[in-house]
């Protein structure tokens, strides 16, 4: 009977790791109470025209893996950050199923 269990404690992100006889799992956690505040901060202020920056979003860890995991887009992946496509599948994700992260379309 094998038998693994780590965690780890990052501050705001926590990971598991489990394994036992062929049984294995994760998890990752984190508070995304901050990211929300930042999102509604945002677009409170809305959209600047003098600035030439727009942000679109305020992006936990936790759901940048969810998404890497689900749909194989990997957010830090800089080749994925310059490819036109793949970000824009990334946005649409994002306002579809994340909707009060977003803080411009």
């Amino acid at each position: 009977m094998s038998k693994f269990k780590h965690s780890t404690d990052l501050g705001d992100v926590k990971g598991n790791i489990e394994f036992e006889d062929g049984m294995r799992g994760w998890s990752v956690t984190q508070d995304i109470t901050p990211y929300l505040k930042d999102a509604k901060e945002q677009r409170d202020i809305g959209f600047d025209k003098k600035i030439h920056y727009r942000k679109f979003a305020s992006i936990p860890d936790v759901v940048a893996i969810e998404v890497m995991n689900k749909y194989g887009i990997n957010i830090h992946d800089p080749e994925v950050a310059g490819d036109k496509w793949e970000m824009k599948k990334f946005k649409d994700i994002i306002i579809k199923e994340y909707p009060y992260l977003v803080v411009s379309t």
